[in-house]
């Protein structure tokens, strides 16, 4: 049985960056709303409104926000899956982030009208 949840779409437009590992964070990142960092051998991925990233600053532009309003503990299964697999069935393309407290989930904006009716359809809450 899959969770049904409440999502809220975040205001703005969101960035997702990639810079060389071992850059220094840099100065325009922080800032209001969700913005995140993540780092491995290959590449350091950022995350942040779309408006504070630099012209020339190799991104992927044109991404809405959906936050999982609800806060599960981490042995909880399905939560992220259950927004995941509607999107998928209706092929929605994502990009996903974590925190401790909860999940965003990253989609194009020409997207948008297709995963809120999916993720409706799945029987989700879904504030716009």
């Amino acid at each position: 049985m899959s969770r049904k949840l409440l999502i809220r779409l975040v205001e703005a437009e969101y960035s997702i960056t990639r810079l060389n590992v071992g850059s220094p964070l840099p100065e325009w990142l922080p800032g209001a709303g969700f913005w995140s960092v993540s780092s491995s051998r290959e590449e350091m991925t950022l995350v942040c409104r779309a408006a504070r990233v630099p012209t020339g600053v190799i991104s992927s532009n044109g991404w809405r926000c959906l936050r999982i309003e609800e806060h599960f503990a981490f042995d909880i299964p399905g939560i992220l899956s259950s927004v995941l697999e509607p999107l998928s069935t209706a092929g929605v393309g994502l990009f996903a982030n974590s925190t401790f407290s909860t999940d965003y989930i990253f989609i194009l904006g020409s997207d948008l009208d297709k995963a809120v009716a999916a993720l409706k359809a799945h029987g989700h809450e879904v504030m716009v």
